[in-house]
């Protein structure tokens, strides 16, 4: 019964460090590819950032912060935070696809403010 205890902890232990992988180096993709969405000067530069940007935050979302590995329960609304930014970045790229760059930009510069408030809650 002991080896059974340990061994199951021993998985749970390996369960929680590979869910946990620090998610610093997406959120530093993320903040270059939303600089390149704000200063993009055409429609397929900003096409492409919001493209690699949904691709980074996808990437963060599936990670556990290392902030939140003594509060499993908040990895939820991390994640859900992080599909809000996912749909912002859809709408804009959207737009763009309709030729609405400035408008595109704008909805785009709303991620900005959700950066924001999820970096102080999520850190």
């Amino acid at each position: 019964m002991i080896k059974f205890k340990t061994m199951l902890g021993l998985a749970i232990f390996t369960f929680s460090m590979t869910v946990s992988a620090n998610v610093t180096m997406e959120m530093m993709q993320m903040k270059r590819q939303f600089n390149l969405l704000t200063q993009a000067d055409t429609q397929q530069s900003f096409i492409d950032a919001s493209d690699k940007f949904i691709e980074i935050s996808k990437q963060a979302q599936a990670k556990m912060p290392d902030s939140l590995v003594d509060e499993p329960e908040r990895f939820k609304g991390y994640q859900q935070a992080m599909q809000e930014m996912i749909d912002l970045a859809a709408q804009a790229k959207i737009l763009a696809e309709q030729g609405k760059l400035d408008e595109a930009k704008t909805v785009a510069q709303q991620l900005d403010n959700f950066r924001k408030i999820y970096h102080k809650e999520y850190k």
